[in-house]
C-alpha cells in the first residue's frame, strides 16, 4: 500500500530533522525509534511489519542498513 505523496513529504522532512539533530547531539531512544518509524512511511508502510512483508529484498537491505545508522546514533 501507497502512502499519500504528502505523508512521504512529511515524513521525509522529519526524517531530515532528525538526522540534522544527530550532527549536533546525541537522540534519545525514543527519537531513534520514532525515525525508523518514518523510514517505513517513506517507503509506503504503515510499520515495519508491513515493509518486510512486502517481500522486496533490495527496499528490505536499504530499510534495514537505515534503520541500524538510526538506531545506532542513539546508543
Amino acid at each position: 500500500m501507497s502512502a499519500p505523496t504528502s505523508d512521504n513529504f512529511s515524513a521525509f522532512a522529519s526524517l531530515n530533522r532528525y538526522f540534522a539533530l544527530i550532527e549536533t547531539s546525541k537522540p534519545t531512544m525514543q527519537q531513534a525509534e520514532d525515525a525508523a518509524a518514518l523510514l517505513c512511511r517513506i517507503y509506503g508502510a504503515a510499520n515495519e511489519e508491513e515493509l518486510l512483508l512486502q517481500g522486496n529484498s533490495e527496499l528490505i537491505d536499504i530499510y534495514t542498513e537505515m534503520k541500524a545508522k538510526i538506531l545506532k546514533a542513539a546508543m
